[in-house]
């Protein structure tokens, strides 16, 4: 079985681990419920995983529910339709802080911290883009309600290279499904992209030569970066890491976090920590990503601050120190 099979395999045992929920009320210690992204996102397959690894060694009903994308997925938080939610790191610090879209902050709490999601422009082969200079006369898709970032990011590229707003078309897309569908119709000359190194529709996209991306030199990229929030940090894609992709370009970057709310509870947030972070080697089974999914990485550079369940793990394992309870208290003070 690859991949692919195993993971929709996953998503049918999902749809059966859900439906017994549902018949049986289950407390709020044997059940929980997973927020994501659309069916065949980089999140949703990350959390067809976790729910494997939390329902396997967890001993917790697990059902996964696509809200959309990381803001999308932040507000299923803090409005009680979720437990946990996965969502980028720029998306969780501006729910932490009430900052737009959020109208009131929320009370968000990191368990876990894993692979990049990557944000950048990718061009469809045939529509002769090469430089951002190209984009004028061009219609692209960059806004997407669940993630704002998209069209931040095209904003900015827009403004630094002096382009003529009012000569480049962003038009809005309502999932990865739709984005797929218009770039191969050629409906598009090209979509800021969310994406990560293995996500199969971007992966077989560049099989398939509809895609190319938008190469900048270092030099440019850092100009674009530096006109953004400080949410992202730079990604190099290596060469042949997809298809028809020869030569390496720089992307966008941020974090993937698995959060909960504060009020969630320990016990529950525990359980869930030690199955997905303590079984890695068959996390990595389902995808190659897992191998960002560590105890190590997720100490490094959190913007929120931790569930006391998930430090009750991180403890236990020896990666917690006096200098993560600094800044565990530091993160909670800029909260407030």
């Amino acid at each position: 079985m690859n991949r692919f099979s195993a993971l929709r395999a996953l998503s049918a045992g999902i749809i059966v681990a859900g439906a017994a929920a549902s018949a049986a009320p289950a407390s709020a210690q044997d059940a929980m419920r997973l927020g994501t992204s659309s069916v065949g996102s980089t999140f949703y397959v990350t959390a067809v995983a976790m729910s494997k690894l939390v329902q396997a060694h967890g001993g917790l009903n697990v059902t996964v529910e696509p809200l959309g994308g990381s803001h999308a997925n932040m507000f299923g938080l803090q409005g009680g339709k979720v437990d946990f939610a996965i969502a980028n790191s720029g998306a969780a610090y501006d729910a932490l802080h009430g900052l737009e879209p959020f109208k009131k902050p929320l009370e968000v709490r990191l368990v876990a911290q894993g692979n990049p999601t990557l944000r950048w422009p990718l061009m469809r082969k045939g529509a002769e883009i090469r430089t951002p200079a190209d984009w004028v006369g061009k219609t692209l898709s960059a806004k997407r309600r669940p993630l704002p970032e998209l069209e931040m990011i095209a904003d900015a590229i827009i403004k630094v290279f002096d382009l003529p707003k009012d000569k480049v078309r962003l038009v809005s897309s309502v999932n990865l499904g739709e984005m797929n569908r218009t770039i191969r119709a050629g409906s598009v000359d090209g979509i800021v992209m969310p994406f990560a190194l293995r996500q199969p529709v971007t992966s077989k996209l560049f099989h398939d030569g509809i895609f190319e991306p938008l190469v900048l030199s270092k030099a440019d990229f850092d100009k674009v970066k530096a006109a953004l929030p400080d949410m992202f940090y730079a990604f190099q894609v290596p060469a042949n890491n997809f298809k028809n992709q020869p030569e390496p370009f720089w992307s966008l970057a941020m974090n993937t976090l698995l959060t909960t709310g504060a009020n969630a509870s320990d016990d529950l947030v525990y359980k869930t920590t030690k199955a997905v972070m303590g079984n890695n080697a068959e996390f990595r089974k389902y995808m190659p990503a897992a191998r960002y999914w560590t105890a190590k990485r997720t100490m490094e550079e959190p913007k929120v601050p931790f569930h006391p369940g998930a430090i009750r793990y991180y403890r236990e394992v020896g990666v917690w120190n006096a200098d993560m309870d600094a800044l565990q208290a530091k993160l909670l003070k800029k909260s407030m």
